[in-house]
């Protein structure tokens, strides 16, 4: 078979993924805007195509810095200062607040028995977890696997002790 015959049939093939790509990569940016653009309007008020052009000529103006002779170093900064500075505290506050102040006067509520297993659970494993965390990424990068292994065991003691004191069942308790 032809070189030239074996070449369009990847190419065609070839264009069909990128086209593919391409058309995700449009819906991924349209469901960001989106997300960005409700929120503007029930925060402020304004109308939707207001906040629609002004995110969106926003984000050209910003991603346009990535198409300059700098944008490789820009962006291999933004990579970094996000994926080592940003994400664990963000995961941090979303663990928190789903899982203690959505609920937690409904749970201390509940009987004085549960707002002792609440504090022992903030004392024990919620100080450990992020002073662990913080010590274990910025500290000793080779380490962390001794960082996982603490925050194990910090968190069946915490799971033990606040069992303890609460003297509930452990159903009740789980709760």
């Amino acid at each position: 078979m032809p070189a030239a015959a074996v070449e369009s049939g990847y190419s065609g093939t070839l264009g069909l993924l990128m086209f593919t790509l391409w058309m995700i990569g449009i819906d991924s940016a349209v469901s960001f805007i989106e997300a960005a653009v409700t929120n503007m309007v029930d925060q402020s008020g304004m109308k939707r195509w207001t906040c629609a052009v002004t995110i969106c000529v926003a984000g050209f103006v910003l991603s346009s810095l990535f198409c300059t002779n700098w944008g490789w170093v820009l962006f291999d900064l933004v990579d970094h200062y996000i994926s080592l500075y940003i994400v664990l505290p963000v995961g941090l506050c979303q663990c928190i607040a789903v899982g203690w102040i959505f609920e937690r006067k409904a749970t201390a509520e509940r009987s004085p028995e549960h707002t002792k297993s609440m504090r022992a659970l903030i004392f024990m494993y919620w100080f450990p977890v992020v002073a662990v965390t913080l010590y274990f990424s910025f500290g000793f990068d080779a380490g962390k696997i001794w960082g996982i292994i603490i925050l194990v065991i910090t968190t069946l003691l915490a799971m033990g002790v606040s069992f303890m004191l609460s003297k509930l069942s452990f159903n009740c308790w789980y709760h």
